[in-house]
């Protein structure tokens, strides 16, 4: 009797060191995110709306993969809004203590509420496209930190390569206007990611 007491003593102890060990994991990926933050949820509708708009946009642009992985992210729980994110940052992939990991998107980004270039002679509907796109690339980023991509450079080269796939795929069901403002918002997204690309890694785009 006491020896299994002593292994139910055990256990506890192991369950509530394990836990706690979560816990702290828990407390380290939402300040390295800015703090504040929460899954997307039920509770969160502006911020669920604004995903399933995303999702919806990238499957009309055939996009049905990426879609799928950001519904998959937010059924498991691993897709976070991250409302004090910094850095200028739209995004970022987080592992604490290898037991934690998460996607964090600023809040503001994903609910799309403002013109990313109010002073620019650019269409509306191309700027929105544009913020759409560059978004939709940024989360593609950090799925492939997700699915164990490290180098920072190596992610950007894919991010960018999603960026000339979905330009490629779209000239075959765009013309006119509307195509040469969709290759506008897709040059732009590549353009602002190789950017990014030098200032994360030093290295300039080849």
């Amino acid at each position: 009797m006491r020896s299994l007491l002593k292994i139910a003593v055990a256990g506890a102890i192991v369950a509530s060191t394990y836990y706690a060990i979560v816990r702290i994991a828990e407390h380290k990926a939402d300040a390295l995110a800015g703090g504040g933050t929460h899954p997307i949820d039920g509770r969160h509708a502006a911020e669920g709306e604004a995903l399933d708009a995303l999702s919806g946009q990238l499957r009309g642009w055939g996009e049905h993969e990426l879609a799928a992985s950001l519904a998959r992210l937010q059924g498991s729980g691993h897709l976070w809004v991250a409302p004090r994110l910094t850095g200028g940052r739209s995004a970022i992939y987080v592992n604490a203590l290898g037991i934690v990991s998460r996607i964090y998107v600023r809040s503001d980004e994903l609910v799309d509420r403002s013109l990313p270039f109010p002073d620019l002679d650019i269409p509306e509907e191309a700027q929105r496209t544009f913020a759409r796109i560059r978004l939709a690339g940024t989360l593609f980023h950090e799925i492939e930190h997700y699915q164990g991509v490290e180098d920072e450079g190596d992610a950007y080269e894919r991010e960018m390569a999603w960026y000339q796939g979905l330009g490629e795929r779209a000239a075959d069901r765009l013309e006119g206007e509307q195509r040469r403002w969709f290759d506008w918002a897709v040059a732009s997204a590549l353009g602002s990611a190789a950017a990014a690309r030098e200032k994360a890694t030093g290295a300039p785009d080849s």
